[in-house]
């Protein structure tokens, strides 16, 4: 990745699905420190020692799934939870007259992580991105902080061989 940013074929470098530990030793071996890591990120997996980490070295975060991922159900062959659906989500999204979307978006926002989440409809597309007209208070905050249940929706278990690597799970 270093000769393609040298060549100029591309401005940052990033991560998807390191750990601490493998980005440690990336930033022991790097000449160019990665910009960002893209991880699984939503109320239910917040990876707080790991976006902690990723901040002090200069590493921004992008959440993937940032809604969970309750069409995934089919290609995992198990029931995921619909974090749309979570009593104190709801709460909160009452509370802001926003949609549940917007509360966990902005969640994440306002923890200092990228989201990037997936929708085919053109009205949830445009509610994604009404984030910024409302904030979520301190109590707000720690309601939805207390919902980490260290809980990864996409396991990555279903590719073949994937839990023989040495580092799985990711």
């Amino acid at each position: 990745m270093e000769a393609i940013a040298d060549a100029g074929l591309a401005r940052s470098i990033g991560l998807s699905n390191f750990n601490q530990r493998q980005i440690q030793r990336v930033l022991d071996n790097c000449r160019i420190k990665p910009a960002n890591l893209q991880i699984e990120n939503h109320i239910y997996l917040q990876q707080n020692g790991l976006v902690k980490f990723c901040k002090a070295n200069g590493i921004t975060v992008t959440a993937y799934s940032p809604l969970g991922s309750k069409g995934i159900e089919k290609l995992l062959n198990r029931e995921v939870p619909d974090l749309l659906d979570n009593p104190v989500v709801n709460g909160v999204a009452q509370r802001h007259e926003k949609t549940a979307a917007q509360i966990l978006l902005r969640h994440l926002l306002q923890r200092g992580i990228a989201t990037i989440p997936k929708s085919t409809n053109a009205g949830r597309l445009r509610q994604n991105i009404a984030l910024f007209d409302f904030e979520l208070s301190d109590t707000d905050m720690a309601e939805l902080n207390g919902l980490d249940q260290n809980l990864r929706i996409c396991d990555f278990g279903f590719f073949p061989g994937i839990t023989k690597h040495p580092e799985f799970p990711f």
